[in-house]
């Protein structure tokens, strides 16, 4: 069955002289991989460069296999700006990296490719840090990785400002659990009110969110260790990331 669909390139690769390789995230179908054929014979069907970064309407069969054929693909958007401005590039980068290893094949999230879309676009007009944690904390509340910050995960009581995270559990903790668990880190209870309405509030009313210096400095500690904890990256690579210059975050 041949099928049409919106997907990013997230990742791709040369396969012998003339085809192309790609992981994109579609719209409909999730993560997939697929061959272009032909790509650098100059094939009409490939109107499209299909450069990382790039939103594209993609023809392709899908197959039992990892590797499905893409049989077509038209340019949407290319999001040129992120190639005039290094500091953004770096953070899209960092932001499909993440997708590309935490999404499992043709696990269809809808949120998470709109989520790509609007933080993509909004790279062009807002400061990139503000950008990359609010990814972070939607893409860990979408994809199932949702950190705990309403209730203590070791009791489950309600929680009103809390300020005691653990890394290793993923959440937070009250003070009267605080003894049960080892890796307890403590943050501002700015960052802690700054997580949570992240987490519950749509953009693009999130956007109105101003928080400190200090209180973005807790936000990336706790995304670094969290993330650097449940995910399998190398970590020096992953946290280079976030060794953010004060200035970027004012």
């Amino acid at each position: 069955m041949i099928e049409k669909d919106l997907g990013f390139v997230l990742k791709r690769h040369n396969f012998r002289e003339t085809s192309l390789i790609l992981t994109l995230y579609t719209a409909r179908f999730g993560k997939i991989s697929g061959i272009c054929k032909g790509f650098y014979s100059g094939k009409k069907e490939f109107s499209a460069h299909l450069d990382t970064f790039s939103l594209n309407e993609f023809v392709f069969y899908p197959k039992r296999n990892e590797i499905w054929l893409i049989s077509h693909a038209d340019l949407v958007s290319d999001f040129f700006f992120l190639r005039k401005d290094l500091s953004k590039m770096r953070v899209a980068a960092f932001l499909f990296n993440v997708v590309e290893k935490a999404m499992p094949l043709w696990d269809a999230n809808y949120q998470i490719f709109n989520l790509i879309n609007y933080c993509l676009n909004l790279l062009s007009k807002e400061k990139e840090m503000k950008v990359l944690y609010l990814f972070l904390i939607k893409f860990l509340t979408l994809s199932g990785f949702k950190p705990e910050l309403d209730r203590c995960i070791c009791c489950e009581n309600s929680l009103q400002q809390e300020s005691l995270f653990s890394i290793s559990r993923g959440g937070f903790v009250c003070r009267r659990c605080s003894h049960r668990v080892k890796d307890i880190q403590v943050i501002s209870q700015q960052a802690s009110r700054s997580l949570a309405y992240i987490q519950k509030t749509d953009f693009p009313l999130v956007l109105r969110l101003n928080p400190t210096v200090a209180c973005q400095e807790d936000i990336f500690y706790i995304l670094r260790e969290f993330m650097s904890y449940h995910f399998d990256f190398s970590n020096a690579a992953y946290s280079s990331i976030f060794k953010i210059p004060q200035a970027a975050l004012k």
